[in-house]
């Protein structure tokens, strides 16, 4: 077992500021990098991109969790086992779990996973939040899931109100999830702070929808280092300065043609870490 102190402050030693001090039993001290980049590697070994880095991966998501340790030590050497365990174990937000000693993602892949395990009983109401516009379409032509394999919805209004941040003017939409099961057979399954489906919901299913004042700051872009989100609408600023007449405008500079590229392997902006099959990194 460690115990973790975050010290920001200790550069002078040469430690970077994003690392943690870790001490294991031994009294042993060791620099790892902080949890939030260490949860986003994650995310985009189990979520989006498990082959880049050599990993196969079973048809319901799960990685022996050794295999995912030695993947993360590419990127950074000093993660242990123990690191990952600790990050998942004690994570507010239950991106991913470990059952048997293989760690998968629970929700938020780009690629398709079945469900396990029996379908849950769904509460009386699940909600979402989306946009007002979206939600005033979802009451007339039902919810289905556009970017991804399967609708994630809220448990409660509580943690739909909390990803208000990513939403420009954000509504809360009720779903009436134990109707849509009795009545139509929606089948939901528990993620951890997720509940998924890969069915549509009527829109008879749609109950209350109410719109709510968007936080200050987007704490998810905060909490995870993301990039700030463009507002929506895609106007010009107001402060901008408007642009000059086309007829105004200078003749553009005729180019000399270039010879096309030949094509590349895409590969994601990186090259796979080593090679399960002849044990090579």
């Amino acid at each position: 077992m460690t115990c973790a102190v975050h010290w920001r402050s200790i550069v002078d030693n040469g430690i970077s500021s994003d690392q943690e001090i870790q001490s294991d039993s031994k009294g042993m001290k060791r620099a790892v990098p902080d949890r939030r980049r260490i949860s986003k590697l994650l995310s985009l070994i189990l979520r989006h991109r498990p082959d880049e880095f050599g990993l196969n991966m079973d048809e319901f998501g799960f990685i022996p969790l050794e295999e995912v340790v030695e993947a993360v030590q590419q990127r950074y050497a000093a993660v242990a086992a123990e690191d990952i365990r600790d990050l998942i174990e004690t994570s507010r937000q239950h991106r991913f779990e470990i059952v048997d000693d293989r760690v998968r993602a629970l929700y938020g892949h780009s690629f398709f996973v079945e469900m396990d395990g029996e379908p849950m009983e769904p509460p009386e109401h699940l909600y979402l939040c989306v946009p007002a516009g979206q939600g005033r379409c979802m009451k007339e032509e039902g919810i289905r899931s556009e970017d991804r394999f399967y609708l994630h919805l809220s448990p409660t209004r509580e943690v739909a109100e909390s990803r208000a941040g990513a939403v420009a003017a954000p509504s809360i939409v009720e779903v009436r999830a134990a109707a849509a099961t009795e009545e139509a057979g929606v089948q939901f399954w528990s993620r951890g702070e997720v509940v998924l489906t890969r069915q549509e919901i009527g829109a008879e299913f749609v109950g209350d929808i109410v719109q709510i004042e968007a936080p200050p700051g987007n704490r998810r872009d905060e909490e995870e280092g993301g990039r700030p989100r463009r507002s929506q609408g895609g106007g010009r600023s107001r402060d901008r300065a408007p642009r000059e007449p086309r007829s105004s405008r200078s003749e553009p500079v005729a180019k000399a043609p270039v010879a096309p590229e030949e094509p590349k392997e895409i590969t994601f902006g990186r090259r796979p870490k080593f090679d399960k099959g002849s044990g090579r990194r």
